[in-house]
This record gives C-alpha cells, structure tokens and sequence, in this order.
C-alpha cells in the first residue's frame, strides 16, 4: 500500500491510524495468507474494512469464522469469502444469527444457507426487516418461490421492492405479460428483477418482438435477457434466418457454437 492510501484509510477510519502493527496488523495479514488470500488482495481486504485490524483473534474473529463454519460456510473458500465482503467478519453473532434465522424461516435448509453465505457473502449487508423481508413477499405475491430464487439470486434481496422490483414487473405487465407469467420467470431465471429497464431489458424486447417469437417463448427461456444483444442474439438470429431455419430460443442461445452449427446442419438438411 502506498501512503496515499494508508492516509485515505486513516481519514475514512482514524481508528486505523492507532493500531498496533506488531499485536493488531500483522497477526490479521499472517491469518488472511493462511486462509489462502492473496498478497494482492490483502491491501484492498483492508481498505474496504479496515475495522478488521481491530476486532480481537481470540474472542471475536475467530469464533465468528467458528461459527459461520459451523452454519455451512465452506471453510475451504474462506480467502474468496473474505476477498468479496470482508465485512463479514465484523458483525455481531446477534446479526448474524439474526439473518440465519430469517433465512430458516423462509424456508431455506440449513446447508443452503452455508452455501449462500460462502457464494454471497455480501447478504448479511442486508436488513431483515429493511430488505430481505419486503422482498420475499414481494416475490412471493407473483408468483415466486422465494426460498429457491433467495438461494440462486440473492442478490436481488438487496433490491427496493417500489424502486425496482415492482417496476420490472410493471414492464413486463405493461406488454401483455400476466403476473402469474411474470412469477414464472423469476423463478426461471432469478435475476431478472436484478437487469436495468433502459439497458437491458428495452432493447432486448423490442429485439424479441422484431423476431416475431410467440410471447410464450420468453417466458419458457427468460434467460434470453442474460445473453448480449450484439454478441450473441443477434449474430446467432442472423445465421439462424440465413440458413432458413427457425429454432426455440434456448436452442438458438444456450448451445456452443459448435453444437449450434450442427443443429443448423441438421435443420437444412431437410428443407
């Protein structure tokens, strides 16, 4: 780190500039490089979180690692837990236990939650009552499992219900879409409340629309949104009607390109 960072940790946080670096810093560093974190990632594990240099081995962050290991946190990937949301480690076993709980009850397993914990870290950001509560009845009132979207997109939990869930719904509401459809693919394809409307969601549409698919074929493959509108919707479309052939949408997308040319060779075959 150079100094101009080590100044802008110590603005942001003034505390760091007072801890000891033989008792507070380095036994954090030794225990990061144990974990298998990198030498480079360290600097930005620390200017994220710099409260990590404070919190004591012995009676916190060690049996907050205990604990979350204990819940299902792989052990195993702890350099890649920490590397993505080092705050992790800084909150309390109440607000840990807090979002468990929650969890739990939304019906998530309890190996589950180890699982979204290790791949999403950043979840415990979440407030319960804030966040993660809304949006589960949100999702549950169209339609959606909110167990199973919760543990292939958490992401989408951290969402305002009124600023983006509601309005992506709205979209698709707004083009002849029933909720009922519009729970059906969030449950398909758990990030699509999660895409921008201007970006991504508009130009893709009015690209679908243009390619004269029935209505259905989102709704069975919403995963269509995932895929890049120039690099691979519309190169795979035009080779597609160039050969004269029309294939489902998962067809024409999902497949690699090689598998995608001989299922074109297959379909001239018997014009």
């Amino acid at each position: 780190m150079d100094h101009e960072e080590i100044k802008d940790i110590v603005r942001k946080f003034p505390a760091f500039a007072y801890y000891s670096v033989d008792r507070k810093i380095k036994p954090l560093v030794e225990l990061l490089l144990e974990l298998g974190v990198k030498n480079s990632s360290i600097p930005g594990i620390i200017k994220k979180r710099p409260q990590l240099c404070g919190i004591s081995m012995s009676d916190n962050l060690k049996p907050m690692m205990a604990y979350l290991e204990s819940i299902g946190v792989d052990k195993a990937q702890w350099s890649k837990v920490i590397t993505r949301f080092p705050a992790l480690l800084t909150y309390s076993r109440n607000k840990v236990q807090t979002t468990v709980s929650f969890l739990a009850e939304l019906g998530v397993s309890e190996k589950s939650i180890g699982k979204i914990l290790t791949r999403c870290p950043h979840i415990m950001s979440y407030s319960v009552d804030d966040n993660l509560r809304p949006t589960a009845a949100y999702f549950r009132s169209i339609g959606a499992d909110a167990a199973s979207l919760i543990q292939k997109s958490p992401q989408a939990f951290g969402l305002n219900v009124e600023a983006k869930l509601r309005p992506t719904t709205e979209f698709f509401l707004a083009r002849g879409f029933s909720v009922e459809e519009v729970g059906v693919m969030a449950n398909r394809f758990g990030i699509v409340h999660t895409l921008s409307l201007e970006e991504n969601l508009l130009p893709k549409y009015e690209f679908f629309l243009a390619m004269e698919y029935p209505r259905c074929e989102l709704v069975k493959f919403p995963q269509y949104f995932g895929y890049s509108l120039d690099r691979r919707i519309k190169p795979r479309y035009a080779r597609m009607t160039g050969c004269g052939v029309r294939l489902i949408l998962n067809q024409m997308l999902s497949v690699s390109d090689a598998r995608f040319e001989k299922i074109l060779e297959k379909k001239t075959a018997r014009l």
